[in-house]
């Protein structure tokens, strides 16, 4: 069995090594999005729609209208639609639609069959906007300033149709920090953003907390109506303008916007897991694969390390050991540097690298609980609304 595991181990720490060139080759080529106040925008500068759905995100709205609001960008209109709220959110957005001509609110208060609460909202909004650039924004993102001349240009000079971005996460619990870095790099390694910008790669994917679109290439693609039942609608969005033969671009937005995404941890263990059986398309063998990489590359140096050193404490061990030993330091070392530079590149602190065993253990979780919601019929239940978990996977 030692001899397995330095076998395996050698596989792991090369696996490893390979991911930590990689990520300084993707620092020099991939897309990263800056925010800078004042910087000019591209000439003529494109009417810009922002098109926010909200539905009871009474602590985030405000938040988010601000930082819209304040930006310099020098044309561009609101449009809040409101799904079908119970809380206070329809009077703080009609307060800032008084105080600002650039803000409407529209409400939408049925939801048709067959759609989700989300795209038909802003399927709502799209039919009215008027601009020749559509920013599709969550209601918990919080545009830096100088963002949305920053998300423009680089749309018009990568001469992308739609933009997206991993955005930086704003975190106050302990799990939502531990897990937030690992539980993202996990999507990375299917969507890998190398992959998903070649346009000759099948790989598609979107980041659904903003999007920015060539409003031309939305239409043409069917806008949120070819989304309507898609929980994900973010990743079928790309799917869709990939197989248009039009632009799709994904990039780092760290330094252009911060989202605050999912507090508790049960809102950890219904958005993680629900992002995994749809980002993988309800795929059970995909996210099963996917947890025993995870098992095998990220929990198992843990336990061969642990396990060796054991036995080198109750006396003299055998030459494999230490060699297993040695290696399993080796893979510890690599992937937690390579971990730390994720933390500081997404702005969480280098220090929750200490947690990245509980991480992995959590991950593996979700994995695994979102494999077996592919064997069980029913419904996913999404900002208060039931979906049929087949139609809406």
């Amino acid at each position: 069995m030692t001899t397995a595991l330095i076998i395996v181990g050698a596989l792991v720490l090369i696996v490893w090594a390979s991911r930590f060139f990689a990520f300084y080759r993707e620092r020099r080529t991939a897309p990263f999005v800056v925010a800078v106040s004042g910087a000019k925008p591209p000439e003529p500068a494109p009417f810009v729609s922002i098109l926010v759905p909200v539905r009871n995100e009474s602590r985030n709205v405000a938040r988010c209208l601000d930082s819209i609001l304040s930006q310099d960008y020098p044309g561009f209109e609101v449009l809040v639609v409101d799904d079908r709220s119970d809380d206070d959110t329809a009077a703080i957005v009609r307060d800032y639609a008084g105080r600002d001509a650039r803000v409407r609110f529209i409400e939408s208060e049925t939801l048709p069959e067959g759609w989700t609460g989300k795209n038909y909202a802003l399927h709502r909004a799209a039919r009215e906007a008027k601009g020749d650039v559509l920013v599709f924004l969550d209601a918990d993102v919080a545009l830096d300033p100088g963002a949305l001349t920053a998300l423009v240009r680089r749309l018009v000079d990568d001469r992308a149709d739609l933009l997206s971005l991993f955005l930086r996460l704003d975190s106050t619990s302990f799990w939502e920090k531990t897990v937030r870095v690992l539980a993202g790099a996990i999507l990375t390694v299917r969507y890998p953003v190398r992959r998903v910008n070649d346009p000759r790669r099948p790989e598609a994917f979107a980041n659904g907390q903003i999007l920015i679109f060539r409003a031309e290439a939305y239409r043409a693609i069917g806008g949120h109506e070819a989304v309507r039942e898609a929980l994900l609608e973010d990743v079928a969005f790309a799917h869709h303008v990939k197989e248009s033969g039009r632009r799709l671009v994904v990039g780092y937005g760290f330094d252009a916007a911060a989202v605050r995404m999912y507090p508790t941890f049960s809102d950890i263990w219904r958005g993680w897991t629900r992002i995994y059986y749809s980002g993988y398309r309800a795929e059970p063998a995909r996210l099963g694969l996917s947890a025993v990489a995870l098992a095998i590359f990220s929990l198992l140096p843990y336990a061969t390390l642990l396990w060796t050193a054991a036995e080198v404490a109750m006396g003299p061990a055998p030459a494999a050991t230490w060699v297993l030993f040695a290696l399993s330091a080796a893979e510890l070392a690599v992937m937690l540097a390579l971990m730390a530079k994720l933390h500081t590149l997404s702005r969480s602190g280098a220090g929750w690298t200490l947690f990245n065993l509980p991480a992995g253990l959590l991950c593996f979780a979700l994995l695994w609980a979102a494999m077996l919601r592919c064997f069980m019929p029913g419904t996913i239940v999404w900002k208060e609304t039931r979906y049929d978990a087949d139609r809406h996977a």
